[in-house]
């Protein structure tokens, strides 16, 4: 019983602390996170590029429309 009720406090905890594109402002907010290689850095750069959150202001994607929706989402326009 203690091993299944560490295993789901480990989930719970893993699953709130994950780090989102959202949770930045800029681009290069979230690229000092993501140089840094802070916990769950990886989860912000999709495409595997290196550069994290393109949709961001300051990212390389960010006029694509695809960003514009995902901003309107997030309010980060």
């Amino acid at each position: 019983m203690k091993r299944v009720v560490l295993l789901i406090l480990l989930l719970v905890v893993s699953v709130e602390a994950r780090v989102y594109c959202s949770n930045f402002d800029t681009q290069a907010d979230a690229q000092a996170y993501y140089d840094a290689k802070k916990w769950g850095y990886q989860s912000l750069d999709g495409d595997k590029d290196g550069e994290a959150c393109e949709c961001l202001y300051g990212g390389s994607h960010y006029d694509k429309s695809y960003c514009e929706k995902w901003r309107d989402k997030y309010n980060k326009g």
